[in-house]
């Protein structure tokens, strides 16, 4: 018997008050017409309306006039026009204060978890000293047993529209398996977009928390959704270490797997993913190089897991299928619920399985640690199923998570209910591990 403990705390709630700064940009003829009607007010009016517009609102948003200067140029650049000028018909120029004015109407507040906040994953956060969670005796022993495990959380956030965005929350777990998760401010920022050939990198400010830091669609393949990223720690061959994550991009019509890369959580690049092979949802990272290559589990038919090996981290072309749907609970398709986790005894992968009414679980196989399209151990039952919290939600009878970690003997697993809000679930890694190495290889 594989010892689970669902806990009740903590349980992370969408929240309508947390918002951020986006523009708000209509056709070029209303564009056009709001400038236009701008431009007709005197200075005082204009200085008034602003001066009323900041002081309502820049409390909350320490980014308000940086984000209305950068909407600005964004309407101005639709219509042919620079930073300085109006509409190409208009012989006057727009004062600082009115570009700003006119600013402020293509801007608005979005709460970006107003719907939804689930579909996490989870890694080991860079620092690990927390000196405001430490007792001063335990300050000289961080790293060590008696000092709680600092993680990064990350989390799928669905706002007005079902637009998904990629949000953080920091906290620790004790040695005792408890689990903390830090305050969070009401707003958050979406960070300065700076573009590249094939590339979209966001910078924030090192002064700004992560759980500020808020990835936010900005591409057209990604305009409707950046969802359910799956963040992995990897090692690089020469031992030093960078983050990412793959996600689905979703345009409202069409989806595309991309992937995010970051050393420090202040700068991320996102790019698209390439090759015959990179298809559908769900693809998921090993955390090194496995003899000499790159390993990434997908999902390539829609229903079957598979492993993929490649050269170039962002080109994918061959791939095998290692599992495919065998059990009831799993019969519609199963697929990876985050990255790997390397194990003396192999990777341990948390699989999802999709039954009847749509009933999402959560299972575990294990792979050969040299050659993973090897399966060595496969759960014919679920570890985790839907119970009374995931019976109602956004969408009913399903548990899912993007990635989970191990500490001190357990797996601590934090997971989307009803694709509404996070809870966390905790298993016995040896007993897991024990129940995966009896469990019949062939099946």
């Amino acid at each position: 018997m594989i010892r689970l403990t669902r806990l009740n705390e903590p349980n992370l709630q969408p929240d309508y008050a947390r918002l951020v700064i986006r523009p708000f940009v209509p056709t070029a003829e209303r564009i056009r017409a709001i400038i236009d009607r701008v431009a007709v007010l005197g200075s005082d009016e204009i200085h008034r309306e602003l001066e009323q517009v900041i002081g309502e609102f820049s409390a909350d948003h320490g980014d308000l006039v940086e984000r209305i200067k950068e909407h600005y140029k964004l309407a101005a650049k639709l219509l042919g026009a620079s930073e300085e000028q109006l509409p190409a018909e208009c012989l006057t120029q727009l004062s600082a204060e009115a570009r700003l004015l006119a600013g402020a109407y293509f801007t608005s507040e979005y709460a970006f978890e107003a719907t939804a906040l689930f579909n996490p994953s989870i890694i080991r956060s860079p620092v690990q000293i927390n000196a405001d969670s430490l007792h001063p005796a335990e300050l000289h022993a961080a790293g060590s047993p008696a000092a709680p495990l600092r993680f990064i959380l990350s989390a799928r956030s669905v706002g007005e529209g079902h637009v998904s965005s990629i949000s953080f929350r920091t906290g620790e777990i004790d040695t005792a398996g408890k689990i903390r998760i830090d305050p969070v401010r009401k707003t958050v920022v979406r960070g300065k977009r700076v573009s590249g050939k094939g590339t979209e990198e966001i910078c924030f400010r090192k002064e700004t928390p992560l759980s500020e830091r808020l990835l936010f669609p900005v591409s057209r393949d990604e305009q409707n959704g950046m969802e359910d990223a799956r963040f992995v720690r990897f090692v690089k061959d020469d031992g030093t270490i960078c983050y990412y994550a793959t996600y689905t991009a979703y345009d409202g019509k069409n989806i595309a797997p991309k992937m995010i890369e970051t050393t420090d959580f202040l700068n991320f690049k996102m790019r698209k993913l390439s090759g015959s092979m990179a298809l559908n949802k769900g693809m998921a990272l090993f955390p090194r190089k496995i003899k000499g290559r790159y390993a990434m589990l997908s999902r390539v038919d829609g229903e079957s897991l598979f492993v993929m090996f490649s050269a170039d981290l962002r080109v994918w072309n061959s791939a095998e299928k290692i599992a495919a749907p065998l059990f009831p609970w799993e019969f519609m398709q199963i697929g990876n619920c985050g990255s790997p986790m390397e194990l003396d005894e192999g990777w341990l992968v948390l699989t999802h399985g999709v039954g009847s009414l749509r009933r999402y679980s959560i299972g575990a196989l294990l792979l050969d640690k040299d050659d993973p399209a090897k399966v060595i151990g496969r759960l014919a039952e679920p570890l985790i199923s839907p119970g009374p919290r995931e019976r109602t939600g956004y969408v009913p009878n399903v548990v899912y998570t993007c990635g989970s970690i191990i500490h001190e003997g357990r797996l601590v697993i934090p997971y989307g209910s009803a694709d509404f809000s996070i809870a966390f679930i905790t298993i016995d890694l040896a007993e897991l591990i024990d129940g995966l190495l009896r469990a019949d290889s062939s099946i």
